[in-house]
């Protein structure tokens, strides 16, 4: 199915959608565990920019006697409820670093492989490899797109109200068309066919709805 003319616009939704789905083999998004600072950030590297910040919390992991082989580390298993969501881990003391992928983290080694309970994430660890520090300054300085482009839109605010803001631009096609100034509510092809857009669009979030509700 094409989703997109030859000048970019889109021709026809559901193709739109399904592509949007779709897993890509990386992702511009990027997130940081800044210790020093004692803060996550989280960056959606979308049309527009969504930066959002909160005070670092320890997550409560509960590590079990359950072992095995995964990525080609000896782990051990994990769990424990993160951002809303019940997460198993495998670790792997192999490599004792505090980190994990996402805003995983908090285990005595790095985080090898993650999913949450309903499995609609899941992580796994592809590689390790050691890099420069030139290209670990260039990795970390991801504030740099503030000023990359005149004409992009970046928006820094708390984790939670970021994540509200980003998750209803990602589900609401009427507010996605006004943050970016559009104006109408349809798309036309090549032929000057102007179909009606469909508004909403699926979208689940990293950190669960539901976490917002009493914080």
């Amino acid at each position: 199915m094409i989703a997109f003319d030859k000048r970019g616009e889109i021709v026809n939704q559901e193709a739109y959608g399904e592509r949007s789905r779709l897993p890509g083999t990386a992702t511009n998004d990027k997130s940081v565990i800044d210790f020093s600072k004692g803060e996550m950030v989280q960056l959606y590297n979308d049309v527009t920019y969504f930066e959002g910040k909160m005070p670092l919390e320890l997550p409560q992991w509960t590590i079990t006697e359950n072992e095995e082989i995964q990525s080609d580390y000896l782990c051990k298993m994990a769990k424990g409820s993160y951002f809303g969501r019940e997460w198993t881990l495998w670790f792997t003391e192999e490599i004792p670093v505090n980190a994990g992928p996402w805003l995983l983290w908090g285990l005595p080694g790095l985080i090898v492989y993650a999913k949450d309970s309903e499995e609609v994430f899941s992580f796994r660890l592809q590689g390790v490899e050691k890099i420069e520090k030139s290209r670990l300054e260039s990795n970390l300085s991801y504030l740099s797109i503030k000023t990359s482009s005149p004409t992009t839109s970046f928006y820094s605010m708390s984790m939670k109200e970021m994540e509200t803001m980003h998750t209803k631009y990602m589900r609401d096609v009427t507010y996605f068309n006004k943050i970016h100034g559009i104006t109408d509510g349809y798309t036309e092809d090549r032929n000057g066919r102007r179909t009606e857009m469909q508004m909403t669009r699926p979208y689940i979030p990293y950190i669960a709805d539901e976490y917002w509700k009493n914080r």
